[in-house]
């Protein structure tokens, strides 16, 4: 039985969570997981047994696409262990991108902190954070990361 975990990032700190988790199935579950781009992962969906898909929250939505990835399989993702992970510069996950979220079908899902880099950033996100009053910096808890891996090796991420 085989883990997908699918990253879609923007700047790669994504990816580095969702290899984390990948690293944390396999070391601490004996689970037999792969780490897959957003933009592969549809051709070797049919080979796995569960899904985790990792996404960064970007302009106060998941990063589009992981949404669209998740809307296209939606069918094959019902048969499937699916778990969905945010993670971004915030404290907190937005109550509206979480209500969303708890939409898809998910065993589990969770906000997990991200990193925010000025020097990957363009001048219009740089623009956005700061008339939204947000922090640059390396905000994530990979403890927490770690921790929520395991706890969906437990719940179906077999």
């Amino acid at each position: 039985m085989t883990t997908l975990v699918v990253a879609s990032t923007r700047h790669g700190s994504t990816r580095e969570i969702a290899e984390r988790i990948c690293t944390t199935l396999r070391e601490a579950k004996g689970v037999n997981a792969i780490v897959e781009d957003v933009s592969a992962a549809s051709k070797i969906l049919d080979s796995v047994d569960a899904v985790i898909v990792v996404a960064p929250v970007y302009r106060n939505a998941w990063h589009k696409p992981a949404t669209a990835f998740v809307t296209a399989h939606q069918a094959e993702l019902d048969k499937k262990s699916l778990f969905l992970a945010a993670s971004g510069g915030s404290p907190e996950l937005d109550a509206g991108i979480r209500a969303k979220l708890d939409t898809l079908g998910a065993r589990d899902v969770t906000y997990l902190r991200g990193a925010v880099f000025e020097e990957k950033l363009g001048f219009l996100e740089k623009l956005q954070i700061k008339v939204a009053g947000g922090q640059y910096g390396d905000f994530r808890n990979w403890h927490a990361v770690e921790e929520w891996a395991k706890h969906v090796g437990t719940r179906g991420a077999v």
